[in-house]
């Protein structure tokens, strides 16, 4: 099998509120809800941020129902980032557009990288590491 590309589809409660934090947060200034989906292109990856009810008209297909993070992490969607500075902006700015920030950043003792936790509105938790601790 080869596969062609990769998408990510995670359900959402509130779009609009969703919207303004990837906007505000991960520099998407472009994206816009589209039939109840919010899709962002992320490098090597599509994320699709969906409305509970479309979301779980997927899920139910395969006998699922939509888990929604709360104050667990069904999934942690890491991602490399180029500096430091990247990891503190997100950090501070998720808080300012309704998402969370949970921890401090710091240097992992296990790989090095310098690593920090961000929440979107509704919970779903990002990884942010800079391996390179510029």
């Amino acid at each position: 099998m080869k596969i062609k590309t990769t998408v990510l589809c995670l359900p959402v409660t509130d779009l609009q509120k969703t919207l303004g934090f990837y906007q505000g947060v991960f520099g998407f200034s472009d994206a816009q809800i589209e039939e109840g989906i919010l899709a962002l292109e992320f490098p090597n990856m599509s994320l699709f941020l969906m409305e509970k009810a479309s979301y779980e008209s997927y899920t139910r297909k395969a006998d699922r129902a939509a888990l929604m993070p709360g104050a667990s992490a069904p999934a942690v969607i890491s991602c490399a980032v180029e500096t430091h500075q990247d990891v503190d902006h997100a950090m501070e700015t998720a808080k300012h557009h309704g998402g969370g920030a949970p921890g401090v950043a710091a240097v992992d003792a296990t790989s090095g990288g310098y690593t920090g936790y961000v929440t979107d509105p509704e919970g779903h938790l990002w990884e942010l590491v800079c391996p390179n601790q510029q």
